[in-house]
């Protein structure tokens, strides 16, 4: 634990530093959930490398997500009612998870992921926006316990959570009453107020109508590429055409080992660490000005120190350890059979110990990253949306034709591959970083001419195939969250549900997921739940069959050995060598 205490204190200044400068479908719903009774227990908290202000510095340090005015999201009422949007049972019902308490970094006791830009350049002080805590800390519930997993997926429903908050902000515009009320709360005069509210609400409906899908996520998903492109391709660059349908939505990955990995995402297009924390930031309300075209001047709300700082911490953390007092013991004899069928079936792609390290010649100084095998789509043959919308997706290069030899239409990747690198340079550049310290910033990638196309851009479409150690708190499986547990995808495709229930943090310890089946819940669990449906476009639970086509598939009790052996696997040692 002793290297958290340098971090925490380079965070602490950063931030110190900055502030001194200035929906249904797939997922189908019978009725509105009802409110969840909010745990008042603190959860058990695992070994997972962090300290207690490492772990809050990583909840609430903000990371230039600038959605709207945080006075506004404290005033606003819950669109069905008088209550406050922010009352934890309300948030609770969107899947995001309560803060342990008011801390230092969170005086205001916001969600775990909700954030305040520390930047007061409006009439209303700092703005809100999300971290990347709301998407990457998920829990456990197992009996009375919670179990809080750092760095894992939430069971979050954006999409429904946005609907929400545009509708109590509309409602507040239009009802007198409400907004007399609201304009009490927030303090001021009530037609600055009424003006800044009428501002919030045409971008919030915008941002629904870009995020609205045929298929809505429900909960654990997100579309993250759909969102960043619209966010830059059309919104930043002025260019509405470029609007698509962000319709491929994916599990949120685990953030053990990521600053090790040699790609992130599934599909693998982004190899530094910098520009993949800034797409995410763009995606997520991080205000983007391109500067008519001038790419020395590009420019964004990020705080590209912080996002440094959480690769920092990312670094740090470790895979979750199996919590035997909770979720019961290991059997460790099937634990034994299951590394046998593991190294046999499984290691082949995923790696395991020892991990497979990248060439050193491909990274400055010879450093080596954990090689993550990116699996051709055709031989895995999971849902290939992601793959395909990304690849496809093509958009009008408006004022940035220039960077693109004057072509009108160019990938949209690469719209946002040359926002994301220009974006970055001009924050270094501003701030004089420079040499070493600078390639610190792109984790050491790369060496001079030595790059190599990334997966996601060019070649065999590929889904990545990442180190599982901890895997067995991360479901629901698959990149597009489309089987409930790791018992159901070590089965035949046939034997896995075509529907299951998404929403209950329940933990089935003998399958490895939640409890999918809402007759084994508490019925006050129930209304929160919804319905993934496999037939629906983008949720298709095919492929990833072991031991592979034409061969025996595993029996059940080597699915049971499986999973004792991924109960302990160990993680790989994620200091770059």
């Amino acid at each position: 634990m002793e290297q958290t205490k340098p971090v925490w204190g380079i965070m602490a200044a950063a931030i110190l530093a900055v502030a001194g400068a200035g929906v249904v479908g797939g997922y189908l719903k019978a009725r509105a959930p009802a409110l969840p009774q909010v745990a008042t227990r603190p959860p058990v908290v695992l070994d997972q490398g962090w300290s207690p202000e490492l772990r809050e510095a990583f909840y609430f340090t903000p990371q230039g997500s600038r959605l709207l005015p945080l006075a506004f999201l404290k005033a606003v009422e819950q669109p069905e009612g008088e209550g406050l949007f922010l009352d934890p049972q309300y948030i609770a019902r969107f899947g995001f998870l309560p803060a342990d308490g008011p801390s230092p970094l969170n005086p205001d006791g916001l969600p775990i992921g909700f954030a305040a830009d520390p930047r007061r350049d409006g009439p209303f002080g700092a703005d809100f926006g999300l971290t990347c805590a709301a998407c990457h800390t998920g829990e456990i519930r197992a009996g009375s316990a919670r179990i809080r997993i750092d760095g894992g997926a939430a069971l979050a429903d954006y999409q429904t959570f946005m609907t929400r908050l545009t509708t109590a902000f509309a409602r507040t515009l239009v009802d007198p009453t409400r907004f007399a009320r609201f304009s009490e709360r927030v303090g001021g005069d009530p037609a600055t107020v009424r003006t800044e509210l009428q501002a919030t609400v045409s971008r919030l409906q915008k941002l629904e109508t870009a995020a609205k899908t045929a298929v809505p996520y429900g909960r654990g998903r997100l579309d993250a590429f759909g969102h960043i492109l619209n966010a830059v391709a059309a919104d930043a660059l002025g260019e509405p055409a470029n609007l698509g349908s962000p319709d491929a939505p994916v599990s949120y990955p685990f953030l053990w080992t990521t600053p090790a990995q040699r790609f992130v995402q599934w599909n693998g297009v982004a190899g530094n660490p910098i520009g993949r924390n800034l797409g995410e930031v763009l995606g997520v309300f991080g205000r983007t000005d391109l500067a008519g075209g001038r790419p020395d001047a590009f420019a964004s709300a990020a705080l590209i120190e912080n996002l440094r700082l959480l690769e920092d911490w990312a670094a740090i953390l470790k895979p979750p350890p199996w919590p035997e007092r909770q979720l019961g013991a290991v059997d460790r004899a099937k634990a034994a059979e299951g590394e046998v069928l593991f190294k046999a079936n499984c290691a082949g792609c995923h790696g395991g110990p020892d991990y497979r390290l990248t060439d050193a010649a491909e990274t400055e100084g010879g450093r080596q990253w954990l090689a993550v095998t990116m699996v051709p789509q055709s031989v895995v043959g999971t849902d290939p949306r992601m793959l395909d919308n990304f690849r496809s997706r093509i958009a009008r290069s408006g004022p940035l034709a220039p960077l693109f030899g004057g072509a009108p239409q160019v990938p949209a990747g690469g719209i946002l591959l040359a926002t994301v690198s220009n974006v970055v340079e001009n924050d270094l550049r501003a701030r004089n970083i420079t040499g070493d310290a600078r390639k610190a910033y792109y984790g050491w990638r790369f060496a001079p001419g030595a790059q190599k196309p990334l997966a996601g851009w060019s070649g065999t479409p590929a889904y990545k195939a990442g180190p599982l150690a901890g895997v067995w708190a991360t479901g629901p499986f698959l990149h597009n969250g489309s089987v409930p547990t790791v018992y159901d995808l070590l089965s035949p495709q046939e034997e896995r549900p075509a529907r299951f229930h998404v929403g209950s943090s329940r933990y089935d310890a003998a399958k490895l997921g939640f409890i999918s089946d809402p007759a084994a819940l508490p019925e006050a669990e129930r209304d929160a739940l919804t319905v993934f449906d496999t037939t629906l476009p983008g949720n298709s639970n095919a492929g990833h069959a072991f031991p592979g086509p034409g061969a025996q598939a595993l029996s059940p009790d080597q699915r049971r050995a499986v999973i004792e052996y991924l109960k302990i696997l160990e993680g790989p040692d994620v200091r770059v060598r």
